[in-house]
């Protein structure tokens, strides 16, 4: 087998053969390897998904000025890697791979490194024990420390750095066209463009950085999710729902099936994976077969573009994928040309999305030219209508004022009737509780008889002034009551309130104090506080008494009770509440609907 040597003035040496060697029943260790034939193979390997242990062995000859070298396997995606060196006729193991955290490897990196040392002008046999869950393709590589630690030995995670910073500026700016147009193409791409950086992200090693290092298998659940964004974003882009109906449905259900299968994946790897791939193989056959099918019908460039674009996003994506299965050789083009390839297709997907934009944009400013221009053109007709129609319209406002005065001022006017009837009857009966209802219901209908009298008498017919009307129903009640010792103490804010507001509130003030007047103790005058405030758009109203108080969860509460709820209740936003502490005090808040 060759052996490598490292140059004199050596920084980095890559492209050497070592010798490999598959244990498919993954059991046979160092001690037993050591004796087996190797065959000779290229570092920058591939030998495709494999269940067992692929063993390497490096014979590595020091011709350069170092002792201290780093051995560095350029993928993160092996489950475990081991390296063995011989040290007085025993093995020492370092481990590394996605088994051990980053901050218990001998040396930290996302990808596979190991410190070495081979004294100068010796050599030196390292075995490498690697085994994948993914693909067994890598290239192994040997830096001086010095160089490694420098920026030139992180070249392709800066690559990877750039990449992910383009990409996220793509995923921003269709974002920006999203929320500007608010159609669901920019939605779906950058979705496919967010995760398509996270599934790159992973495949680089740099998300072993990150919290979800301990779960890089189950974060390969991005793999499915950008797949089900692209085929989100290639139907409405190729607009197959109208194009071609027949295949709007199966593409839906492929979008859903990826969906699913990145549940799945997390839940377990082991099969879900496989068969994900292989649903990705028939889905891109299915994009490129309903886009095809689309241009035949309809010749547009848009869709042209389309199948330009995805044709050379999937070579190189293709030239990967056989690379990762080993069918074709693992080197810098075959390993890397989908960054480049999904590059362009971003990028150049992202500049058509953007020029739709600019042509909605340059729509709708020719619009709004266009009706301007119609603006100026039918200006002077347009005045005249507007001044025959306001004119009209001052007419029927005008005959409306007049009809809502003249009907307030009759309802006023029956309201009044009826209660002179009510005062009638009320004379003539000696029974002293039937007296009491008829002065209950002769309060109820002066209360909303005062509403009415203030919207006959307001210029606005649809709110009156608060203290005003109130005030009047307070003196009204206690002139019905006139036997009776009342105080009732009012502070009452002014500022106008709506006419259903109005007349709620009314009959809730009508109700509290026949209640409060009906419960009030023998020995003492009754003493009534009430309050009526604003703030912003919510009114609160009080009343507190110094009466007996009552049951109020006693199934026989009059009707009073019963109305009070009940007008509360229609007003908007309301809440209330009774409490007994000394008398009875309600309060009442609800939002004003002027």
């Amino acid at each position: 087998m060759a052996v490598v040597t490292l140059p004199k003035n050596m920084q980095k040496v890559q492209h050497f053969d070592i010798g490999y060697y598959y244990d498919d029943t993954g059991i046979l260790d160092i001690n037993k390897l050591s004796s087996k034939t190797f065959t000779q193979n290229s570092s920058q390997f591939t030998f495709g998904f494999k269940t067992g242990n692929l063993w390497f062995k490096i014979d590595a000859k020091n011709s350069s000025l170092n002792e201290e070298f780093v051995l560095y396997l350029s993928e993160p995606y092996f489950s475990e890697v081991v390296l063995y060196e011989k040290e007085d006729d025993t093995w020492r193991e370092d481990l590394n791979g996605l088994n051990i955290a980053l901050k218990d490897r001998s040396l930290s990196n996302h990808n596979p490194a190991f410190n070495i040392v081979i004294p100068k002008d010796a050599n030196k046999v390292f075995y490498v024990k690697i085994n994948s869950k993914l693909t067994t393709s890598g290239e192994f590589e040997i830096y001086t420390k010095k160089h490694f630690n420098s920026l030139s030995g992180h070249y392709p995670d800066l690559l990877y750095m750039l990449y992910f910073g383009a990409i996220l500026i793509i995923s921003v700016i269709n974002l920006f066209l999203y929320f500007k147009l608010r159609e669901s193409i920019y939605i779906y791409y950058s979705g496919y463009t967010f995760f398509y950086v996270l599934w790159v992200a992973s495949y680089s090693g740099l998300i072993l950085y990150t919290p979800v290092a301990s779960h890089f298998h189950k974060f390969i659940m991005v793999t499915p999710l950008f797949i089900m964004f692209l085929i989100l974003f290639s139907s409405q882009f190729l607009n197959v729902k109208e194009n071609l109906p027949k295949a709007y449905l199966p593409l839906n259900i492929f979008a859903l099936s990826f969906g699913l299968l990145s549940v799945l994946i997390v839940i377990s790897f082991d099969p879900w994976f496989e068969v994900m791939n292989s649903l990705a193989s028939v889905l891109f056959l299915v994009l490129f077969s309903t886009a095809i099918s689309i241009f035949k019908k309809t010749k547009d460039a848009n869709v042209k573009y389309y199948l330009i674009i995805m044709t050379i996003y999937m070579i190189t994506v293709s030239l990967m994928s056989a690379m990762a299965n080993g069918w074709i050789q693992n080197n810098d083009i075959n390993r890397y040309s989908f960054l480049y390839g999904s590059f362009f297709e971003i990028l150049f997907f992202t500049l058509i999305l953007t020029n739709r934009f600019y042509i909605f944009q340059k729509e709708r400013l020719d619009m709004q030219q266009e009706l301007i221009d119609i603006k100026n053109n039918e200006e002077v007709m347009l005045k005249a209508q507007i001044e025959d129609k306001t004119q009209d319209i001052k007419n029927l406002l005008n005959e409306k004022e007049l009809l809502l005065k003249e009907l307030y001022h009759r309802v006023k006017n029956n309201f009044h009737m009826i209660i002179g009837l009510l005062w009638i009857e009320e004379d003539s009966v000696q029974d002293k509780i039937i007296k009491n209802s008829y002065l209950k219901i002769i309060s109820r209908i002066n209360s909303m008889s005062i509403v009415h009298k203030y919207l006959y008498e307001s210029d606005t017919f649809a709110h009156i002034d608060s203290k005003e009307y109130i005030s009047e129903i307070i003196s009204e009640v206690k002139n019905i009551y006139s036997g009776e010792v009342i105080v009732i103490n009012k502070d009452i804010e002014s500022f106008f309130i709506d006419i259903n507001s109005a007349v709620e509130l009314s009959m809730i003030i009508n109700e509290l104090l026949n209640n409060s007047i009906k419960h009030k103790r023998e020995d003492e005058d009754c003493v009534i506080d009430i309050s009526l405030m604003k703030k912003d758009t919510r009114i609160t109203f009080i009343a507190q008494d110094n009466g007996l108080g009552f049951d109020i969860d006693k199934k026989n509460n009059g009707l009073g009770l019963k109305l009070i709820k009940q007008f509360s209740q229609k007003l908007p936003q309301a809440y209330y509440s009774f409490s007994f502490e000394y008398g009875t005090k309600f309060e009442l808040s609800f939002v004003t609907q002027e």
